[in-house]
């Protein structure tokens, strides 16, 4: 069963089917609920590109309408434990150790208190992440220790692969558009071409490899040309791969 699950995660093409194959698979090791949310590309200054985080689960609707009126939630004790530690430990614990956590007392006014909590720290480089998967409603910490003894090998290694999967996407990056003597202009220059090469390249005027590269600066909001480079590639806008077969024996 598991190696199915993982080949369907490894297949799916949205972050919706690979939300609907993760939870699917965590509700027949007998979690009924789960929630996932994970960071990327901490290393990219924010400045120049806000990459969303992604988060799915099925808790219960008002539960996630109250959560997320909750203030400061970077700081709840279970997040900076996420950000901190590596692994994964029961809610109940975590709450012993760290002191109380706003999230899973508000949790368990809806019946879903008992949790673990798998850290996805340094599954993926330059990220982020977290899976916490709850049994059913007014699941007590006997329950959680039970499920968890019993099928909590297989959904780390879900929460694993589904992580590095999304990771390798194209996520919802902010929208830019650039012309295509933009992008060719800033390819040119993280080539490390000078300004007069690309013009020669190009067969145009340095003034206007200037005007292309000004243009590209205030269309990505930045305000170097270095910024604009590492933006542009961050963004898919540099260097689209084209469509190639691969040809195997025979002169090509």
């Amino acid at each position: 069963m598991l190696s199915g699950f993982i080949e369907r995660l490894l297949d799916a093409p949205t972050i919706a089917d690979i939300r609907a194959v993760f939870l699917e698979a965590v509700g027949d090791l007998g979690f009924d609920h789960a929630l996932y949310a994970a960071r990327f590309m901490l290393t990219v200054p924010r400045s120049l590109l806000r990459d969303n985080p992604v988060v799915f689960s099925n808790l219960p609707a008002e539960l996630i309408d109250q959560a997320q009126q909750l203030r400061d939630l970077d700081q709840d004790t279970w997040v900076e434990w996420v950000r901190d530690n590596d692994g994964d430990i029961a809610s109940h614990d975590l709450q012993d150790r760290f002191g109380p956590s706003r999230s899973f007392g508000l949790a368990a006014d809806h019946g879903l208190g008992h949790a673990r909590i798998i850290s996805l720290r340094d599954k993926v480089l330059h990220s982020v992440g977290a899976v916490v998967v709850m049994p059913r409603r007014g699941a007590d910490a006997q329950d959680l220790h039970a499920c968890w003894t019993r099928s909590g090998r297989e959904v780390r290694v879900l929460a694993w692969v589904m992580h590095m999967r999304i990771a390798t996407m194209q996520r919802n990056l902010p929208k830019v558009t650039l012309t295509a003597r933009q992008r060719e202009v800033l390819g040119w220059r993280s080539a490390g071409k000078t300004v007069a090469e690309i013009a020669m390249i190009l067969g145009i005027t340095p003034a206007t490899v200037e005007k292309h590269m000004r243009l590209a600066r205030e269309a990505l909001g930045v305000e170097t040309t270095p910024q604009a480079v590492l933006k542009a590639h961050v963004t898919h806008q540099l260097f689209q791969p084209a469509s190639a077969s691969l040809k195997l024996g025979g002169r090509g």
